[in-house]
């Protein structure tokens, strides 16, 4: 019964390791093969015989790189601006669209701003702690009525990053955590499960 166990055991551990693994080769292939098939339609309509697969993939790198470099002219950059705002203003959507660009802009700045800071925040009438960011320290430039000197905001990431929310603590309420806010947050995806 000891070696099943063994056996069992050595099974599920190579399993357990191999299994991210695919997962992450399966949903590159999933993205992959759906950019291909998005852009392939469009191509084999024009080309005809002369398509190659994999001409849908090149495609789609070859616009995003033209984007990237409209991006580079002045003129574009305002398109850009207006064409964001736009979006922002529609019901739901909008808000879907600013929140993610705005975590896509922040997790991919080379140079993080200093509110980087991670800390764990203490709620002792409720005997509870949580992980979070400090995103501001300094409310002078805010609406009237967000925060003051005492407080710092601390945003607190949801598990599988459906979302967060942002408190207002004071600043007494809150300890810095040696982490970085990418680990933080990953920490937070898995809600707390590995490090």
């Amino acid at each position: 019964m000891r070696l099943n166990g063994k056996i069992s055991s050595i099974f599920w551990k190579g399993l357990f390791t191999l299994l991210p693994l695919y997962l992450t080769l399966y949903f590159l292939w999933w993205l992959l093969e759906s950019i291909e098939a998005t852009f392939s339609q469009f191509l084999k309509a024009m080309l005809g015989s002369y398509y190659v697969p994999g001409m849908g993939l090149l495609t789609a790198l070859l616009i995003v790189f033209a984007i990237g470099l409209l991006l580079q002219i002045y003129i574009t950059q305002h398109l850009n601006h207006a064409l964001n705002k736009f979006i922002g203003k529609l019901p739901i959507l909008g808000e879907l669209y600013i929140s993610l660009q705005s975590i896509i802009k922040y997790l991919t700045t080379p140079t993080k701003p200093a509110r980087q800071e991670v800390v764990m925040v203490h709620f002792e009438n409720l005997n509870l702690n949580m992980l979070g960011i400090v995103t501001r320290t300094n409310f002078e430039a805010s609406p009237a009525g967000i925060g003051d000197e005492s407080l710092i905001s601390v945003y607190i990431p949801m598990s599988y990053q459906i979302g967060g929310f942002t408190i207002y603590v004071p600043k007494t309420s809150v300890t810095p955590v040696d982490l970085t806010a990418k680990e933080a947050l990953k920490w937070a995806f898995m809600a707390g499960i590995e490090s």
